[in-house]
């Protein structure tokens, strides 16, 4: 153990040594400090823990120092980058479109699972519930996860307005559960009836749930949403954002970095414009542009976006 220990060490710092060697940006400012946000979708103590992994990879690529948290709730991350608590969000899609227009974040680096910068919005509940569909959610118990979730909160309820639904008047109760293990935990307990959550959530609970695809089905998923982000503070000087993104690139391209990602938030890879462009072969004006769809749906829904995320 000891010696798995101490070769997993000497990989990560080998890792990063190289990622530091291959920038080809001037040295990095010594007093340079940055705090890293991360939105609690799955078990905030896991990413926390993966998180500083991350953040512990970046300080050797870049001569940076980081400081990590994983906020109580996704409009927390928000409001932390709106007011220069936090200097770097990885922000779920929604999220980012509210920070974008609220309070002028830049979206850098697009996630991407399966092989594709998207991903869908799943209703789930148990097999032997009766429900089948969106028309039999009615009067039911219903989980969603954040009022600043885009596939567990904003997909969903265009969902149901488009089949003619009244979203505030379709369930019998709905709760806000947190996370999106939350929700599957919810469904799985029979706690809810169903509930909202992203494209396979399931399998993030499989390890503490095994019979979790067997007690839990899939009933109803949405269109194609643009997958999370790694976006900026705003007034956070260009050099210090490019040097971070060309960091993360390059360590998402070695498996100790990858191996990183994957345990913080399901991450195969990651993207900037120039990648979104011509490997996954997205034709947007810009990175913000890519989140237009997004925004087409909150108005579709009828979501005024800076009321959403007020104090409660």
């Amino acid at each position: 153990m000891r010696t798995q220990r101490l070769t997993a060490m000497a990989c990560a710092a080998a890792l990063a040594l190289a990622v530091l060697a291959s920038a080809a940006a001037q040295p990095a400012p010594a007093q340079v400090k940055l705090v890293m946000a991360f939105v609690p979708s799955g078990e905030a103590r896991t990413i926390l823990e993966t998180g500083s992994r991350v953040a512990h990879l970046l300080e050797i690529a870049t001569g940076y120092s980081f400081e990590s948290f994983v906020a109580t709730s996704y409009a927390g991350v928000i409001e932390a980058m709106g007011a220069d608590r936090a200097d770097i969000g990885w922000l779920n899609t929604f999220s980012y479109v509210i920070a974008h227009q609220k309070y002028g974040v830049e979206v850098r680096l697009v996630t991407v699972r399966f092989g594709l910068p998207y991903y869908r919005a799943e209703i789930i509940a148990q097999p032997n519930s009766g429900i089948n569909s969106l028309a039999d959610l009615q009067g039911k118990r219903f989980a969603f996860v954040d009022p600043a979730s885009t596939s567990g909160y904003l997909f969903p309820l265009a969902g149901l307005k488009k089949a003619g639904y009244d979203p505030q008047k379709f369930f019998g109760q709905t709760i806000f559960a947190g996370s999106h293990n939350n929700v599957v935990l919810a469904v799985y307990q029979g706690r809810v009836d169903a509930g909202a959550v992203y494209e396979d959530a399931r399998g993030s609970v499989q390890k503490t749930l095994p019979d979790v695809m067997q007690k839990v089905k899939v009933v109803w998923r949405s269109d194609p949403i643009p997958n999370d982000t790694v976006s900026f503070r705003g007034s956070l000087p260009a050099e210090v954002k490019d040097r971070v993104t060309k960091a993360l690139l390059r360590f998402s391209e070695q498996p100790a970095g990858l191996e990183a990602l994957k345990a913080l938030y399901e991450i195969e890879a990651l993207a900037d414009y120039e990648l979104l462009v011509s490997k996954y072969k997205v034709r947007v004006p810009s990175l913000n542009a890519f989140y237009d769809p997004v925004r087409d749906v909150a108005r579709y829904a009828g979501i005024n976006l800076e009321e959403l995320i007020k104090p409660r």
